[in-house]
């Protein structure tokens, strides 16, 4: 399995990088393929509504400014990817600005491509399973909007919840439960990791479900 982990967090330390490290561990534990993409490491630019609101993400599914700010290639490693683990911090009850900015410029591109009338044009996202992350400081509180946040950008890019590939898990995480949610986090990776290779995720499909 190409497994591509999502680093939101710009620290180095602290509660959420050690579930980035965590998550590492257990996929290379289990020998999948890991690559881990921390998006402070990137420039990323946030959408310019190139044109009249749609620029090339709309007609060719690739950001106007994502060669200088190394999205496209990004977006390359997703394409090749067979499943993922979105981890970010908690802020003001959202992901990162760095998530955010990244979830909205995947979005424009693959959302996309529901009204692109060429078959080969089917969203990188679909049938590969996804664990999310979020980790709260401070007080906790804001897990539950940052999860509905990042769902319903996976929704419109076919991550919908009925399609068995779409979220795989929720790892929900504060300063109380960090120990046990370690654990947690260790156990669905392996277990999603487990299922991939027993095609259980790849066939339980609902048969209404059609790709584009």
């Amino acid at each position: 399995m190409k497994l591509l982990i999502i680093n939101g967090t710009p620290k180095t330390e602290g509660i959420c990088y050690s579930l980035v490290q965590t998550a590492e561990k257990t996929a290379l534990s289990c020998d999948a393929d890991v690559e881990v993409v921390r998006l402070a490491d990137l420039s990323l630019i946030g959408c310019k509504m190139c044109g009249d609101g749609w620029g090339i993400c709309y007609t060719e599914h690739i950001c106007k400014y994502g060669e200088k700010d190394g999205f496209n290639n990004l977006q390359e490693k997703i394409k090749d990817a067979q499943a993922f683990i979105l981890i970010t911090p908690v802020y003001w009850g959202e992901p990162s600005e760095a998530f955010k900015i990244f979830m909205d410029k995947l979005r424009r591109t693959q959302a996309s491509k529901e009204w692109d009338e060429r078959a080969d044009q089917v969203t990188y996202l679909v049938g590969k399973p996804i664990i999310i992350v979020a980790s709260a400081g401070g007080g906790g509180g804001g897990l539950g909007s940052t999860f509905e946040n990042i769902e319903r950008a996976l929704t419109h890019m076919e991550g919908k919840p009925w399609v068995f590939g779409g979220v795989f898990d929720y790892i929900a995480v504060n300063r109380w439960n960090q120990e046990y949610k370690r654990n947690a986090l260790s156990v669905a990776v392996n277990e999603m990791i487990r299922l991939w290779r027993t095609d259980l995720i790849k066939k339980d499909v609902h048969p209404w479900y059609k790709p584009n």
